[in-house]
């Protein structure tokens, strides 16, 4: 297996990868987001298989300090639990290392067992109990 940025040659694999919401990823719309100066998409690729695919982006502060939001990860439905989903995490952790990000988070439901223990497995550390999201459409 292999963990890697998406890169434009990786593209046209996309329309053939299934995330958990069926959804359809147009390499127009894909090259464009991977023009954008702090976006960021990741792949576990076996063969010429996409298995796995993530996406987040730098958030910089006014003072200079740099955080990476992981906004998703997915792992086909027949490569879950089997540690793929843990492997790509950690190549995204230490890639946005890599780029100066001092840390990296994500927002998750603690319904979701298979993502909490995945992002556990990577080392993720669950901050406080108390956490609350609040989202506005």
């Amino acid at each position: 297996m292999e963990y890697k940025l998406l890169e434009k040659q990786d593209v046209e694999l996309m329309k053939y990868f299934v995330d958990d919401d069926n959804t359809k990823y147009d390499e127009v719309i894909l090259n464009t987001f991977l023009e954008e100066k702090n976006t960021f998409g990741y792949i576990a690729k076996e063969n010429d298989i996409i298995v796995g695919f993530a996406f987040g982006y730098v958030l910089v502060k006014p003072n200079g300090i740099k955080d990476f939001y992981l906004h998703a990860i997915d792992i086909m439905e027949r490569y879950q639990k089997l540690g793929y989903g843990t492997e790509l995490m950690k190549y995204i952790i230490a890639y946005s290392k890599s780029i100066g990000c001092r840390k990296l988070f994500l927002i998750t439901n603690k319904s979701n067992i298979p993502a909490c223990r995945c992002y556990e497995n990577a080392g993720g550390i669950r901050m406080a109990d108390d956490d609350i999201v609040y989202v506005y459409k």
